[in-house]
């Protein structure tokens, strides 16, 4: 009996030894965000990067940092490397790295109590960037703005990675603001409008709102879609009033719907006299009249307008020969 019992215990040791070569020799990283409990070599790495850093000596210091990245990954301290990597970048004015160094923290320690940290940082640099107070190099002699494609790239990936929706508000205002600075009005309203729909409780829901109303009311002037244009404005002021009827703009929304409906009134008056007076179409020319008498509540002094064409598009109606004669 006490034989067997021994033979049991060797197998089971033997076993077991086995099993711990297998484990050692499992190939391939451990999941993103997992890191390994201690890592002392790794923790002396980043002490001597730190010391270096204060002293001013940053190169050196990213050496030592990327010493530590790329032969311990996993160690605790990799997301705090990783971060130093990002402001060391940002130190020696090499926003692009920076923001990409952030980015690594981002993509691979969510789980890291530095997650949220890395992504304001890439949030600031996006913000400077968009704001102009961010240069790029031009064969790194010349400072220039930092281009709009990469700006318009930093702002989504924020926006998309943001864990809160605050950060992510924040990111999405910035980056309507930017286009409408660079020109891209309609671009500018889908965003704004995105951010109404996704974060309507954000500080920043009322003031987008109002911006979708004023792009579209603006737009009305360029293109071909005039009375489209003023439609979706007057929409977005009355979707303004409904969202925030307490809101301190709520008035001057009222007011902004009220204008668009005129403008819109004026712009068929314009059309009718188009049919009329180039086009020669008397038929269109009437319907467009007609309609704004319908409206004369809202705008008195286009319908008067309107009711006098109507007159005259009528008599030349009656008086052009039919196509039969």
């Amino acid at each position: 009996m006490l034989q067997a019992m021994r033979i049991i215990y060797v197998l089971v040791s033997v076993l077991g030894t086995a099993l711990l070569v297998m484990c050692d020799q499992v190939e391939g990283p451990l999941p993103a965000g997992h890191v390994q409990a201690t890592d002392q070599v790794a923790e002396n790495l980043l002490s001597k990067a730190r010391v270096l850093m204060n002293a001013g000596k940053y190169s050196a210091a990213r050496s030592t940092l990327n010493q530590l990245v790329s032969d311990h990954e996993l160690a605790p301290s990799a997301p705090q490397a990783r971060l130093m990597l990002g402001e060391i970048e940002e130190k020696l004015g090499d926003p692009r790295e920076a923001f990409r160094q952030y980015g690594k923290v981002v993509e691979g320690y969510q789980n890291s109590d530095l997650y949220e940290q890395a992504l304001n940082r890439q949030l600031a640099i996006a913000t400077a960037a968009a704001s102009g107070k961010l240069k790029g190099k031009v064969l790194w002699l010349w400072d220039v703005p930092m281009e709009e494609g990469k700006v318009i790239e930093w702002l989504q990936s924020v926006i998309k990675n943001a864990p809160y929706a605050d950060m992510s508000a924040t990111a999405t205002s910035v980056l309507g603001n930017y286009l409408v600075k660079r020109k891209k009005f309609d671009e500018a309203a889908l965003v704004f409008k995105k951010l109404v729909e996704d974060y309507p409780d954000s500080p920043y829901a009322p003031g987008a709102q109002l911006m979708v109303a004023k792009l579209w009311a603006t737009s009305h002037t360029r293109g071909d879609n005039n009375l489209v244009n003023l439609d979706r404005a007057r929409e977005a002021y009355e979707e303004f009033s409904l969202l925030f009827p307490n809101h301190e703009q709520a008035s001057t929304a009222r007011n902004g719907a009220q204008e668009m409906q005129r403008l819109m009134i004026q712009q068929e008056l314009e059309v009718g006299r188009y049919y009329l007076e180039r086009a020669r179409e008397y038929g269109p020319a009437i319907f467009c009249f007609e309609s704004v008498l319908h409206q004369q509540s809202t705008s008195p002094e286009t319908a008067e307008e309107a009711s006098r064409l109507l007159k005259r598009a009528r008599a030349l109606s009656a008086s052009k020969p039919s196509p039969a004669s």
